[in-house]
């Protein structure tokens, strides 16, 4: 079961979006391989302990990239696009995907190729995408 946060400053956006893949969950049977929580990204650091990844809306990556804290989970920032179109199991593969990438390290992760991620054109998870494109 992986544990996923969603993130962003105040939580209208992540409470939302969280929600919504909380019961996304639930309609595409993925109950017994995650679950999304919203947890606001000022009080991440000190419940990190509560989940095995953090997804952190684009509008807040300044904060992320200047936060100085030692996390000990992947924080990964969803792109536009994927957010367009948000399905449970898209979160969950790009989940997977970033835990896997990031090897047991903490911090900001990407995948190759969208280190700026405001430029990222997918509409599924990075796998999906992958798959596509024949790689």
């Amino acid at each position: 079961m992986l544990r996923i946060a969603i993130c962003c400053g105040e939580g209208f956006a992540s409470g939302f979006l969280s929600r919504h893949l909380a019961e996304a969950t639930v309609r595409e049977k993925l109950q017994d391989e995650c679950s999304f929580v919203f947890i606001p990204y000022y009080q991440l650091y000190d419940r990190q302990d509560e989940v095995d990844i953090a997804m952190a809306l684009p509008h807040i990556e300044p904060q992320i990239k200047s936060d100085k804290k030692e996390y000990k989970i992947p924080i990964y920032i969803i792109t536009f696009k994927v957010v367009i179109k948000p399905g449970a199991r898209d979160f969950l593969e790009d989940a997977e995907d970033i835990v896997k990438l990031a090897d047991g390290k903490g911090g900001l992760i990407c995948f190759p190729g969208e280190e700026r991620f405001q430029f990222v054109n997918r509409l599924t998870s990075h796998r999906k995408w992958l798959a596509a494109q024949g790689g």
